[in-house]
């Protein structure tokens, strides 16, 4: 079964087409990145999280993005069920649920991401950015609205959405479209999104941590879903405040371990917070939430396959879950003409990634919250299952 493994590998690295003629393209497909924070740091927020196979695993596909013309797959409904095929022929199921909250005020605040995470991020605003330090790969300031979320309105949107079902409401895309059913008969199908955690992300910010605490402090009030966040280099004392104020994990996200290329591909990162700055926050928030509840993204495709690697081994090392994501070219992105990996250098790093776990006594099946237990943008839990 490491086809599976592959297959969503090779999905994360290429993207997916659809033809623009389709009934329901434009809901797969939208005319831009959304703004006000929405596209996150462009990963998340710039795919469709396509349900693949009958244990319906996410997966964080793009869908507008550069070179996708490339790509050998594509998303079709046939005879009213719906398909991912690689060059013309079928190779698993998969459907699409868009949450009816997404078409309420409440989607300026949170999102869905993956098949079960309510999302949001604090503000798109990026000191980085301001200063023309940017990530190179990155697009949260995309539009022309600065927003920062005040926590009242993000409390009363999670409140709102746990309270009521019919906001959580949704249905398979093949359902929507399928011509034989009545509106009686789709409502049948209705299906509920069953909220699991909460992330919570942002630019980086001045006063992270007290900006972090005051949201999480005022979310606690109202939801008691495990929260996540992802956060630059903090210090003991404010790992354990954010804890104390109800995080109960965090990713620290080193991007890109090669010293050379982390100056190249994330120029405000690298300057501001060393590597070693990354590693030391892992170790302080292992200690503080436990084993299992730390992680750090790196992406594949930015540096020497053999410096992610290493990388890898080092995030380990410290306790926390390294989570390994392919580059993704976006538009606008100053990397929008740079190609994604190819295959068979992420799945050498995913090999190296399962042994690293496995010499660490890492788990990230016991994550509670966030991006290890989403699973959406990376091949991990398959990896796991089923090898590569």
């Amino acid at each position: 079964m490491s086809q599976i493994t592959r297959l969503k590998t090779d999905l994360l690295c290429k993207g997916i087409r659809v033809d623009p003629t389709a009934p329901y393209a434009r809901e797969i497909v939208p005319e831009a990145y959304a703004e006000g924070g929405k596209s996150r740091a462009g990963v998340a927020g710039s795919g469709k999280s396509f349900l693949l196979g009958h244990q319906e695993e996410p997966c964080n596909i793009g869908v507008l993005q550069p070179f996708l013309e490339e790509s050998p797959y594509q998303f079709k409904i046939i005879d009213n069920q719906g398909w991912i095929l690689k060059n013309g022929e079928k190779v698993t199921k998969t459907t699409l649920r868009e949450p009816a909250w997404h078409l309420t005020p409440h989607s300026d605040q949170i999102q869905l991401h993956g098949k079960d995470s309510l999302a949001t991020a604090l503000s798109n605003f990026c000191t980085y950015k301001k200063e023309g330090q940017g990530c190179k790969f990155c697009i949260i300031d995309v539009g022309n609205q600065v927003v920062f979320r005040h926590p009242q309105q993000l409390t009363h949107s999670i409140e709102a959405l746990e309270k009521n079902p019919d906001l959580r409401a949704c249905f398979n895309i093949e359902d929507k479209y399928n011509p034989d059913l009545t509106d009686k008969e789709i409502l049948k199908r209705k299906l509920y999104i069953e909220p699991k955690d909460i992330n919570i992300n942002a630019g980086a910010l001045k006063n992270a941590a007290r900006i972090y605490g005051n949201a999480i402090s005022r979310i606690r009030k109202v939801s008691t879903l495990p929260i996540f966040i992802e956060i630059g280099p903090q210090s003991r004392e404010e790992i354990e405040n954010l804890h104390l104020a109800g995080t109960d994990a965090m990713s620290f996200n080193l991007e890109v371990y090669d010293q050379k290329s982390r100056k190249k591909v994330i120029p405000g990162k690298a300057r501001k917070n060393p590597l070693d700055a990354y590693l030391s926050s892992m170790k302080n928030a292992v200690d503080v939430l436990g084993e299992n509840q730390v992680s750090s993204w790196i992406l594949v495709g930015l540096e020497p396959p053999e410096k992610t690697i290493e990388g890898i081994r080092k995030i380990a090392e410290t306790g926390a879950i390294p989570l390994p994501k392919p580059f993704r070219p976006l538009y606008g992105a100053d990397y929008e003409n740079r190609k994604p990996p190819k295959l068979e250098d992420a799945i050498l790093i995913y090999g190296e990634w399962l042994d690293t776990m496995r010499e660490c006594g890492l788990n990230l099946l016991k994550a509670k919250a966030g991006c290890a237990r989403c699973n959406a943008c990376f091949p991990l839990k398959e990896l796991l299952k089923y090898g590569i």
